[in-house]
């Protein structure tokens, strides 16, 4: 695929049609690609919310401070009063559908704030982990060369070129389910993980997921999770597969879905995009949820089902944050888990609420620019530390 590509493109959404295709077909597709196709997504979402909103929204006010390739779509609700201010993951496709044109501004010309920031920018997180084999051993992905990584017990461990850690079973007599490892990425990381069972898991900052080196002597298909994770399972029926957290039990046969276990959170939610899922709570309370919704799972509490924002719990997955009404401090809380960073807030806390999309592979710089033209929120960045200015 041409490496000049990109969101902007006039054809992009024969750009989106192709990828989709491939990701649909036997043909894999490379990181960058995975990127590409999520930001493309995000555009074709939002375009139509964007064409609704154009007509009251006044040029010559905002256009002349953005760059082309800012791409954030910003609803800030301050004192009552809605004001829209979006940006281009939403005009990414407005510009190509009515042609209007960015002007840039230099680095002389950027409010001071803005240029604080980028002389202190922090890149965004990487595709990386620890692995840790049942012999202590650890392997961290982001060195290890591609190919095998380790050959345990009829088990054959490999990375391959596109960042991603495949389980083959290579000896079925030999391959037994008391090897038990671990992948876990810690702030700024994500990882995918295909199990010796073929079902693939991608494991979101902050994460970790227990398994055994091979299912093939098990009845059960058992993980343990912690922070969050998405799973597609393959089907095996006379093998149900098993996601274990702190609060919860999920079973499943064969089915996509998420699950979002931080304990900081005090709450699972696990989100269902196909097949059907069973959750249990540590009250022996049992629930089946079906695709477009999500189980709430808290401590002492009964399991709550309510419908799905599948593009809000799927947005990490696919590449980019996705804002719905947030407060800065859910905003936050988000931006911290892929960049590494501490917040501290200063001021009178804000009432105003954020609402958006914007790659996850900016620069902070990039998603702190655009969080600030509400006005009532800005930031300052020294180091790894980010002050919140309300």
């Amino acid at each position: 695929m041409d490496k000049e590509l990109s969101p902007f493109t006039p054809d992009w959404h024969k750009l989106l049609d192709k990828l989709e295709a491939d990701e649909q077909s036997s043909n894999s597709l490379s990181a960058d690609e995975q990127v590409l196709l999520a930001e493309l997504r995000a555009i074709r979402d939002e375009s139509a919310d964007a064409l609704k909103t154009y007509s009251s929204f006044h040029t010559h006010k905002k256009w002349g401070e953005l760059k082309a390739h800012i791409e954030i779509t910003s609803a800030v609700r301050s004192k009552g009063k809605l004001r829209k201010l979006w940006f281009s993951i939403a005009a990414a496709a407005v510009l190509l559908i009515i042609g209007i044109s960015f002007i840039y501004h230099s680095d002389q010309q950027r409010p001071q704030n803005l240029v604080n920031m980028i002389r202190n920018d922090i890149p965004p997180g990487r595709n990386t982990a620890t692995l840790t084999l049942d012999n202590g051993k650890k392997i961290v992905l982001s060195t290890a060369n591609d190919g095998k990584l380790a050959n345990e017990a009829g088990i054959v461990i490999s990375k391959t070129a596109d960042g991603q850690v495949v389980y083959t079973v290579k000896d079925d007599k030999l391959a037994a389910g008391t090897h038990i490892h671990t992948l876990s990425t810690a702030v700024g990381e994500t990882y995918r993980l295909r199990l010796p069972d073929q079902s693939e898991v991608w494991l979101n900052a902050s994460s970790s997921i227990r398994f055994p080196a091979s299912f093939a002597s098990a009845k059960l298909r058992e993980v343990e999770l912690t922070g969050e994770a998405y799973f597609e399972i393959a089907k095996d029926k006379t093998h149900p597969f098993i996601v274990k957290t702190n609060l919860q039990e999920v079973q499943v046969l064969g089915t996509h879905f998420n699950i979002n276990s931080y304990a900081d959170h005090h709450t699972t939610v696990t989100t269902l995009l196909e097949g059907s899922v069973h959750v249990s709570n540590h009250l022996e309370q049992g629930k089946i949820i079906k695709p477009g919704e999500q189980s709430i799972v808290q401590d002492g509490r009964d399991i709550i089902v309510e419908p799905a924002d599948i593009k809000n719990v799927m947005a990490w997955k696919n590449g980019y944050f996705r804002f719905r009404n947030e407060p800065i401090e859910d905003v936050m809380a988000k931006i911290i888990r892929w960049y590494d960073i501490d917040v501290v807030y200063t001021g009178k806390v804000s009432g105003e609420k954020f609402n958006g999309n914007i790659s996850r592979r900016k620069n902070i710089s990039e998603v702190l620019n655009m969080l600030s033209y509400s006005n009532d929120v800005k930031f300052k960045v020294e180091g790894r530390r980010v002050t919140v200015i309300q």
